[in-house]
């Protein structure tokens, strides 16, 4: 009895310490996006490009392969919250505030899932994290190994290693891109790793942030448009790069021949990263946040046009892609924020999660004292629904995203790929579909070892106990058939499959079976173990009038539109009077997206609406200004 009450003062006394420190945001700490100081040494010590990886000719190796997140890891590297002198030098770890308590929450999360690599700047700082997860009753006894070299901050998203796969034995490899300027610590922290892991560092000039990549796994790379403005600003490369340059430069890093570019938000803390909004679950399926009616930022256009364009791309099984809305955080008093000024100040969002083999854990906002713990078990529920099998953790993050931090959850973790990773390809079957007598399997396995044996198991709504069969391999694809039996409209049935390499590794699809499956239902209902994720918030494809670029615009613009039909076209440039300056039809277009080119050169400065007809029905109207 003794023992608890002390244990519980301890308890008592860091929850009020966090509490005093939440109030004040550290000094000396770095925001997600480069701070002005940091952006004037671009100016200051312009970089002149060396020869890429100091070899000419030199290529990166065969069959590189960026896998993506939600694949097997082998780790989750974080660098823990630093602390600092009255000076802003680095002089330990915080194991005092809430920032600390994060990076504590987040070592004992990772831990029960699988090893968390934690980096400190000096060797006692090891001692006092592992006290700290003693007295929080988290004792660090499995599953973490440190990692001791210098640190700038904690945004291990941005500055770690992009693990790679290259060569005929996917071994494990690092990309190692060009960080901050200012921040030399954090920069080389993917070279520190590859010599300690004896893995391959990939360096290049390319400037850019792993917040901003996001890889189906398969060849399609997601990013904003952020990094090719970042990569053509005068100073970061001598010559200047163009934007195609940097395009290609992706595309020979990770191999990706698929680059989905969106629209950078501008009030979302300060990095225009594309994590801040969009999160790629896996191969086929996307979340996104959806703002509220009330938001009167223009990224909630942007937010919505990105989305639009999402629904016109198709993913590796030539299907679209899944889209889910995710709802916008409130503040504490259940209000949103929604001036640009009020986002980028606070910028939540409860996509910037981290997926650890079965775990995802996400950006929460509310704690057992306050915050709006409705919304927060509102979204927990949510993650439940649509991520059968995963073990859903919030983790409070106000205090990442307050002051302009600009980032979250995800932005100070980073996934180490797995090594002899199994990789499926399957055009799952879920989702409602027609009753039949047998529903088709077909997978692509891979492995550098071969694959022994695949197995398919399943069971009908009421079954105990899956059944399982063994999938033949037929011309390079492993295939078999459900036969379900007798259905009727009530049932459903799950399923997943497994695979055993030559050398004994066993791996599923989805990563979360058994516990996880994929679904077949025959009518949209509740009853469904997902509960219908028909009854989830989804974006639909539509005709569609997109934002003209660049806006403002000077010598001309384009717009962009996006059909779903066969249909004719006309769009109609007005001035605010609504006087029609130019039109442009076309008829008998069929479905597609489309760019119209439009000559600005007959336009004063001023500001201009456009509007786009379907059929001689208007769509809807946007604005642009010309600025010359």
């Amino acid at each position: 009895m003794k023992k608890l009450f002390i244990f519980s003062i301890i308890i008592l006394t860091v929850f009020i310490s966090l509490q005093t420190y939440a109030q004040n945001f550290p000094q000396f700490k770095l925001p997600a996006a480069r701070t002005q100081k940091e952006k004037m040494l671009i100016q200051q010590h312009p970089s002149k490009d060396q020869v890429f990886f100091g070899k000419t000719g030199f290529q990166m190796p065969a069959n590189v392969r960026y896998p993506g997140e939600f694949e097997e890891s082998q780790a989750v590297l974080i660098s823990w919250a630093p602390d600092w002198d009255n000076s802003g030098n680095v002089i330990g770890v915080d194991t005092y505030s809430v920032y600390g308590y994060i990076s504590a929450q987040l070592a004992k999360y990772l831990s029960d899932e699988l090893p968390v690599w934690i980096r400190v700047p000096f060797a006692k700082d090891t001692l006092s994290i592992k006290n700290w997860m003693t007295v929080l009753g988290w004792p660090l006894t499995t599953n973490y190994r440190f990692y001791i070299f210098p640190e700038d901050d904690w945004w291990a998203r941005d500055f770690g290693p992009n693990g790679i796969y290259y060569g005929s034995k996917d071994s494990v490899g690092f990309i190692d891109l060009k960080y901050y300027q200012g921040r030399d610590n954090d920069d080389k922290c993917p070279i520190y790793l590859s010599q300690k892991l004896g893995y391959q560092n990939f360096t290049s000039t390319l400037n850019g942030e792993g917040g901003n990549l996001m890889s189906d796994g398969f060849g399609k790379i997601f990013f904003s448009n952020v990094i090719t403005e970042e990569n053509s600003t005068p100073g970061i490369h001598s010559p200047i790069w163009s934007s195609q340059k940097t395009l290609d430069s992706i595309r020979n890093l990770f191999n990706d021949t698929g680059l989905i570019s969106l629209m950078k938000l501008n009030c979302d803390g300060g990095t225009g990263h594309i994590d801040l909004y969009v999160k790629l679950m896996d191969e086929q399926t996307l979340f996104v946040s959806k703002y509220p009616d009330t938001v009167t930022s223009t990224d909630k256009q942007t937010i919505e046009d990105n989305y639009q364009y999402l629904t016109t791309i198709k993913s590796i099984y030539n299907r679209p892609y899944r889209i889910y809305r995710i709802p916008d955080p409130t503040r504490d008093d259940g209000k949103y924020n929604i001036s640009c000024d009020s986002l980028n100040f606070d910028a939540r969002t409860f996509i910037n999660g981290v997926t650890a083999n079965k775990t995802f854990i996400y950006p929460s906002f509310s704690d057992d004292i306050d915050g709006n713990k409705a919304q927060t078990a509102q979204v927990t529920a949510l993650y439940q629904k649509l991520l059968p099998g995963y073990k859903i953790i919030p983790i409070d993050s106000r205090n990442i995203t307050t002051n302009g931090g600009g980032g979250a959850i995800h932005c100070i973790t980073m996934q180490i790929p797995a090594e002899n990773p199994v990789l499926f390809w399957h055009p799952s079957i879920d989702g409602k579909q027609p009753i039949q007598s047998s529903y088709h399997i077909i997978a692509k396995i891979t492995n550098h070892n071969g694959i022994a044996n695949a197995k398919c198991f399943w069971r009908k709504r009421n079954d105990g106990h899956y059944t399982s069969f063994n999938l033949t391999d037929s011309a390079g694809y492993f295939i078999g058939d459900i036969q379900p039996g007798n259905l009727t409209t009530q049932d459903w049935f799950i399923y997943y499959l497994s695979a055993t390499t030559n050398d004994g590794k066993t791996a599923v699809k989805p990563i979360t079976a058994p516990e996880g499956y994929y679904q077949v239902y025959f009518v949209d209902s509740t009853n469904n173990l997902t509960l219908g994720v028909n009854n989830v918030d989804r974006i639909t494809e539509k005709n569609y009038l997109f934002g003209a670029y660049p806006n403002p615009a000077s010598n001309a613009f384009v717009i962009p539109f996006d059909l779903i039909e066969n249909a004719s076209v006309k769009i109609v440039v007005t001035d605010i009077l609504g006087k029609e300056l130019i039109t442009i039809s076309k008829n008998n277009l069929q479905a597609g997206m489309y760019k119209e080119t439009f000559d600005a050169n007959g336009l004063n400065n001023g500001v201009y609406f456009y509007s786009m007809y379907v059929n001689d029905i208007k769509l809807s109207t946007r604005k642009l200004v010309i600025q010359k």
